[in-house]
């Protein structure tokens, strides 16, 4: 079943981008593998959770169910992560949790196919994607973080039927204000989706020249100082 007033949040970390889809008037089913971080989110949406407006699910997202070993960056927790060189970047400590893992499928079963997908598991997304493109029933909006397989990325939401795309650099995140709630956006967070992203909708020939040229080359070459950083945004029609 397809519910216009979902929305799913695949990476909750501290929970901001979750609060402000709760401010906007959706329900959120947001997934987070740290227990840590969970616990303070619980803590956070109490009143929210009690409404049932709020889903916490304490997982991972992976290509199959059961158990999986997740690796909590002591360093910085945005970086935890499946993948060790996703975790262990720039040779930071991590501590390995076992936790339960779930798949795209389980979720949109279980909780309704969101209005809006958003995608932050660092390392993982290419596999959330791979699954996306095998649902039969699929969100309206999707938004990815780049990495360096954006171009596979924009490919394999192509495949699944997504038609207009926008490249959004998170680095302007905390200039943004939303005016229709006057919400003004913490920085680290993912900040807008949907139709109040900005910039025009581009098909997929014009964004992959869009990314070619602003963000990598076809080569893999990077164009753009580290300091910038991007979402790929993606709609069905």
């Amino acid at each position: 079943m397809k519910t216009p007033a979902l929305v799913m949040d695949l990476g909750m970390n501290n929970g901001d981008d979750s609060a402000y889809y709760l401010a906007k008037g959706f329900a959120v089913v947001a997934l987070e593998a740290n227990g840590e971080l969970v616990a303070a989110c619980r803590r956070r949406f109490v009143g929210e959770i009690a409404s049932g407006r709020l889903t916490i699910v304490e997982a991972a997202i992976f290509s199959s169910e059961g158990e999986v070993t997740f690796l909590v960056n002591e360093a910085n927790d945005h970086w935890s992560s499946i993948e060790p060189g996703w975790a262990g970047r720039e040779d930071t400590a991590t501590r390995p949790v076992t936790v339960p893992a779930v798949t795209l499928d389980t979720l949109f079963r279980r909780h309704g196919v969101p209005h809006y997908l958003k995608i932050d598991v660092e390392g993982v997304d290419g596999i959330v994607l791979d699954q996306l493109a095998e649902a039969p029933v699929k969100p309206a909006y999707v938004s990815v973080e780049d990495c360096r397989f954006g171009f596979d990325y924009v490919e394999t939401l192509s495949r699944a039927g997504y038609r207009r795309f926008k490249l959004f650099d998170q680095s302007t995140v905390p200039e943004l204000i939303d005016p229709a709630i006057t919400y003004r956006f913490p920085a680290g967070s993912s900040g807008p989706f949907g139709e109040d992203v900005p910039g025009e909708w581009l098909d997929v020939e014009e964004f992959v020249e869009l990314y070619a040229t602003t963000v990598r080359d076809r080569a893999g070459n990077r164009l753009a100082p580290r300091s910038r950083w991007w979402d790929i945004h993606a709609k069905r029609a």
